[in-house]
Protein backbone atom coordinates (compact mmCIF):
# COMPACT_ATOMS: atom_id res chain seq x y z
CA UNK A 1 0.00 0.00 0.00
CA UNK A 2 1.13 3.59 -1.11
CA UNK A 3 2.33 6.15 2.35
CA UNK A 4 -0.52 7.96 0.87
CA UNK A 5 -2.97 5.28 1.15
CA UNK A 6 -1.65 3.98 4.67
CA UNK A 7 -2.21 7.74 5.96
CA UNK A 8 -5.72 8.14 4.87
CA UNK A 9 -6.52 4.74 5.96
CA UNK A 10 -4.83 5.50 9.41
CA UNK A 11 -6.93 9.30 9.05
CA UNK A 12 -10.68 7.03 8.29
CA UNK A 13 -9.58 5.03 11.25
CA UNK A 14 -9.01 7.41 13.64
CA UNK A 15 -11.75 10.00 12.43
CA UNK A 16 -14.74 7.30 11.81
CA UNK A 17 -14.80 7.06 15.55
CA UNK A 18 -15.90 10.63 15.96
CA UNK A 19 -19.21 11.45 16.62
CA UNK A 20 -18.64 14.07 13.28
CA UNK A 21 -15.91 12.78 11.61
CA UNK A 22 -16.34 15.41 8.71
CA UNK A 23 -16.38 15.08 4.76
CA UNK A 24 -13.21 13.12 4.35
CA UNK A 25 -13.68 10.77 7.34
CA UNK A 26 -17.38 10.10 6.49
CA UNK A 27 -16.50 9.02 2.99
CA UNK A 28 -13.22 7.28 4.12
CA UNK A 29 -15.87 5.24 6.82
CA UNK A 30 -18.41 4.44 3.31
CA UNK A 31 -15.45 2.62 1.85
CA UNK A 32 -14.55 0.91 4.83
CA UNK A 33 -18.33 0.09 4.84
CA UNK A 34 -18.03 -1.22 1.03
CA UNK A 35 -14.72 -3.38 1.87
CA UNK A 36 -16.79 -5.01 4.60
CA UNK A 37 -19.40 -5.83 2.45
CA UNK A 38 -17.19 -7.82 0.21
CA UNK A 39 -17.33 -4.49 -2.48
CA UNK A 40 -13.47 -3.96 -3.72
CA UNK A 41 -14.50 -1.76 -6.95
CA UNK A 42 -17.27 -0.01 -4.97
CA UNK A 43 -14.75 0.56 -1.46
CA UNK A 44 -11.63 2.16 -4.19
CA UNK A 45 -14.31 4.23 -5.35
CA UNK A 46 -15.18 5.60 -2.39
CA UNK A 47 -11.52 5.82 -0.97
CA UNK A 48 -10.62 7.78 -3.94
CA UNK A 49 -13.46 9.73 -3.06
CA UNK A 50 -11.79 10.58 0.14
CA UNK A 51 -8.53 10.88 -0.85
CA UNK A 52 -10.10 13.46 -3.39
CA UNK A 53 -11.51 15.28 -0.85
CA UNK A 54 -8.24 15.32 1.07
CA UNK A 55 -6.28 16.74 -1.53
CA UNK A 56 -8.22 19.50 -2.12
CA UNK A 57 -8.30 20.33 1.69
CA UNK A 58 -4.27 20.63 1.87
CA UNK A 59 -1.85 22.57 1.28
CA UNK A 60 0.22 22.63 -1.74
CA UNK A 61 3.93 20.83 -0.35
CA UNK A 62 6.77 19.20 -1.55
CA UNK A 63 8.05 16.21 -0.21
CA UNK A 64 11.03 13.83 -1.05
CA UNK A 65 13.37 16.78 -2.54
CA UNK A 66 15.96 15.17 -3.28
CA UNK A 67 19.52 16.19 -5.63
CA UNK A 68 20.04 13.80 -8.24
CA UNK A 69 22.07 12.26 -11.24
CA UNK A 70 19.17 11.10 -13.09
CA UNK A 71 15.62 10.79 -13.20
CA UNK A 72 13.30 8.53 -15.15
CA UNK A 73 9.54 8.38 -13.58
CA UNK A 74 7.92 8.86 -10.20
CA UNK A 75 9.94 7.67 -7.91
CA UNK A 76 12.44 6.11 -10.13
CA UNK A 77 15.53 8.15 -9.69
CA UNK A 78 18.97 8.15 -9.16
CA UNK A 79 20.42 10.37 -5.22
CA UNK A 80 23.58 11.99 -5.46
CA UNK A 81 26.11 10.74 -3.10
CA UNK A 82 26.64 14.64 -1.66
CA UNK A 83 25.36 17.99 -2.43
CA UNK A 84 29.21 18.73 -3.63
CA UNK A 85 29.63 20.25 -7.13
CA UNK A 86 32.26 21.70 -9.24
CA UNK A 87 32.22 25.38 -10.80
CA UNK A 88 29.52 25.08 -13.68
CA UNK A 89 28.48 22.12 -12.71
CA UNK A 90 24.22 22.21 -12.84
CA UNK A 91 22.62 21.44 -9.92
CA UNK A 92 19.67 18.41 -10.77
CA UNK A 93 16.49 18.18 -8.22
CA UNK A 94 13.94 15.76 -8.26
CA UNK A 95 10.48 16.57 -5.96
CA UNK A 96 7.43 15.21 -5.77
CA UNK A 97 4.54 18.19 -5.55
CA UNK A 98 0.90 17.01 -3.12
CA UNK A 99 -2.23 19.25 -3.03
CA UNK A 100 -2.10 20.80 -6.20
CA UNK A 101 -5.12 22.24 -8.05
CA UNK A 102 -6.40 21.08 -11.42
CA UNK A 103 -7.55 23.17 -14.36
CA UNK A 104 -8.53 22.13 -17.91
CA UNK A 105 -6.45 22.32 -20.76
CA UNK A 106 -9.68 22.81 -23.44
CA UNK A 107 -9.49 19.52 -24.46
CA UNK A 108 -11.10 17.58 -21.86
CA UNK A 109 -8.27 17.15 -19.90
CA UNK A 110 -7.29 17.95 -16.18
CA UNK A 111 -4.11 20.20 -16.29
CA UNK A 112 -1.54 20.63 -13.63
CA UNK A 113 0.46 23.37 -14.33
CA UNK A 114 3.63 24.30 -11.16
CA UNK A 115 6.77 26.34 -11.36
CA UNK A 116 9.67 27.41 -8.99
CA UNK A 117 10.95 30.69 -7.54
CA UNK A 118 14.73 30.38 -6.60
CA UNK A 119 16.30 32.23 -3.77
CA UNK A 120 20.55 31.39 -3.59
CA UNK A 121 21.67 32.39 0.25
CA UNK A 122 25.26 32.19 1.76
CA UNK A 123 25.92 29.71 4.52
CA UNK A 124 25.28 32.99 6.62
CA UNK A 125 22.16 33.90 5.31
CA UNK A 126 23.17 36.57 2.94
CA UNK A 127 20.67 36.59 0.14
CA UNK A 128 23.03 36.28 -3.84
CA UNK A 129 20.16 36.37 -5.75
CA UNK A 130 16.51 35.48 -7.20
CA UNK A 131 15.27 34.20 -10.32
CA UNK A 132 11.48 34.16 -10.77
CA UNK A 133 10.10 31.25 -12.74
CA UNK A 134 13.28 28.97 -12.98
CA UNK A 135 11.73 26.00 -13.50
CA UNK A 136 7.64 25.43 -14.57
CA UNK A 137 6.30 21.59 -15.10
CA UNK A 138 2.63 21.23 -17.48
CA UNK A 139 0.63 17.65 -17.43
CA UNK A 140 -2.79 17.22 -19.37
CA UNK A 141 -4.27 13.68 -17.82
CA UNK A 142 -7.72 12.20 -18.37
CA UNK A 143 -7.31 11.64 -13.91
CA UNK A 144 -6.33 13.79 -11.44
CA UNK A 145 -3.04 12.09 -10.93
CA UNK A 146 -1.37 12.28 -7.54
CA UNK A 147 2.02 10.80 -8.26
CA UNK A 148 3.39 13.26 -10.45
CA UNK A 149 7.51 14.20 -9.94
CA UNK A 150 9.12 17.64 -10.89
CA UNK A 151 12.99 17.21 -12.40
CA UNK A 152 14.19 20.77 -11.89
CA UNK A 153 17.97 21.53 -13.65
CA UNK A 154 19.25 24.66 -11.61
CA UNK A 155 22.50 26.68 -12.83
CA UNK A 156 24.42 28.05 -10.41
CA UNK A 157 27.60 29.21 -12.71
CA UNK A 158 29.04 31.60 -11.74
CA UNK A 159 29.43 31.33 -7.70
CA UNK A 160 32.54 31.34 -6.17
CA UNK A 161 33.70 28.29 -3.81
CA UNK A 162 31.48 27.80 -0.54
CA UNK A 163 28.21 26.85 0.89
CA UNK A 164 25.42 27.85 0.00
CA UNK A 165 21.73 27.32 0.37
CA UNK A 166 18.32 27.51 -2.12
CA UNK A 167 15.24 28.59 -0.78
CA UNK A 168 12.53 27.80 -3.45
CA UNK A 169 8.99 28.79 -3.62
CA UNK A 170 6.63 26.53 -6.03
CA UNK A 171 2.96 28.16 -7.19
CA UNK A 172 0.56 26.21 -8.07
CA UNK A 173 -1.19 27.78 -11.48
CA UNK A 174 -4.53 26.63 -10.85
CA UNK A 175 -5.10 27.80 -7.22
CA UNK A 176 -3.38 30.57 -5.12
CA UNK A 177 -1.74 27.80 -3.26
CA UNK A 178 2.49 28.00 -2.67
CA UNK A 179 5.04 25.81 -0.93
CA UNK A 180 8.36 26.66 0.16
CA UNK A 181 11.46 24.08 -0.04
CA UNK A 182 14.91 24.45 0.72
CA UNK A 183 18.59 22.24 -0.04
CA UNK A 184 22.18 23.24 0.36
CA UNK A 185 24.75 22.88 -1.73
CA UNK A 186 28.57 23.28 -1.69
CA UNK A 187 30.69 24.57 -4.57
CA UNK A 188 34.47 23.01 -4.52
CA UNK A 189 37.26 24.12 -6.00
Amino acid sequence: MKPFAIALAALALTTATAASAGEIGDKAADAEKALQSNDAVGALSKFRDAEEALWKAMPLAVLNVKQISSANGFGVYTERPDHIYKPGEEIVLYMEPVGYGYGSDGLGNNQIALYVDLTVLTQSGEKLGSFEKLGRVQLASRSHNREMFFKLNVSVDGLPAGKYRADFLMHDENSQKTAPFTTDFEIAQ
